[in-house]
This record gives structure tokens, sequence and C-alpha cells, in this order.
């Protein structure tokens, strides 16, 4: 995961510099981690930030796809479901830890293909925040504005944050 900083003040407006830095350890955390989302993860540049927002940008290769060379269901929905949770990341300006939310639905709906080598913009928006639930849009879009899929999903935030909303 790399940052593209050359539009740092356009694109990272209502978000502070800690928590910007916060969220990019997060990233850098799962990366080492490993585990499951790693390969869908591990080239993703890193486009806006802001409130409840994320956007990332990705080149689909190989082992993202299906054997029909186009972007795997299963790796949209890795995709959207984590870039979702950063996007519930991106409010926890005043935590001193941040955390994920642990997703309890999703819903997807796959709309077109991406064949290795487009390029792919993953974008996730919190559209609403109660003390346990975060519900989250999210959407995989290519370069040129037409969409690849999208959904709607909802994360559990864990116990310990419910007094911090």
């Amino acid at each position: 995961m790399t940052s593209d900083n050359s539009n740092n003040n356009n694109n990272n407006s209502g978000i502070s510099k800690v928590l910007y830095e916060k969220v990019e350890n997060a990233l850098q955390d799962v990366l080492e981690y490993g585990g499951y989302s790693v390969d869908a993860f591990k080239s993703m540049k890193l486009k806006k930030i802001r409130y409840g927002y994320i956007e990332f940008e990705i080149t689909v290769t190989k082992e993202l796809t299906n054997s029909l060379g186009s972007l795997h269901g299963g790796a949209s929905s890795t995709l959207l479901d984590g870039i979702g949770a950063f996007s519930y990341m991106c409010t926890q300006e005043n935590q001193k830890e941040l955390t994920f939310g642990v997703t309890v639905n999703m819903n997807t709906n796959f709309i077109s293909g991406a064949a290795i080598g487009e390029t792919i913009i993953i974008k996730a928006q919190v559209e609403k925040l109660t003390k346990t639930l975060c519900f989250t849009k999210a959407t995989i879009e290519k370069d040129d504005g037409s969409l690849v899929s999208t959904a709607q999903i909802i994360y559990k935030i864990p116990p310990k944050f419910y007094s911090k909303l």
C-alpha cells in the first residue's frame, strides 16, 4: 500500500494529520499481518481520505482475476469490505486506538468487469453511524467512472468503543 501525497491538501480535507497517519499505519499493519486480504491490498494507493470517507486506486493483476481474466467477485467483495471498514476508521478522530468494525451484513452488486491491467478505484463512505453499528456504501469504479460493483455494508462496532461515539 502506498500513498499519493501529491495532493494531500485537496484530497485529505476534514481529517487531521494524526488520524491520516494512524490510518496509514493500520493499513501497514494489515499488510504485515498477512492473512486473507493482503494480496488484494498490497499494491493499493491511498488517493483520498476525509471524515468517514476513503478512496484507493489499484491496477487489476492476474492474482485478482477469475479464469476469464476479469476481476473476481471474491476479490471485489474483499476490496469493498476492507475499504468500507477503513471508512469507519476515518470517523475515529478522537480515539487513541483505531478499530475496524466486524462485518455483520454485506449486499453486493456486480455490474461489470475489470480486466488485467485496468485501473480501478475503490471508494467507501460512512452513511450512518450509531452507537453500535456503522452503515457504509462502497463502490468499485473504473478510472473512467463506470461502475464495476457496489456494496452496502453494516459493521458491528466493538463494545469497548460504544462509549466513545
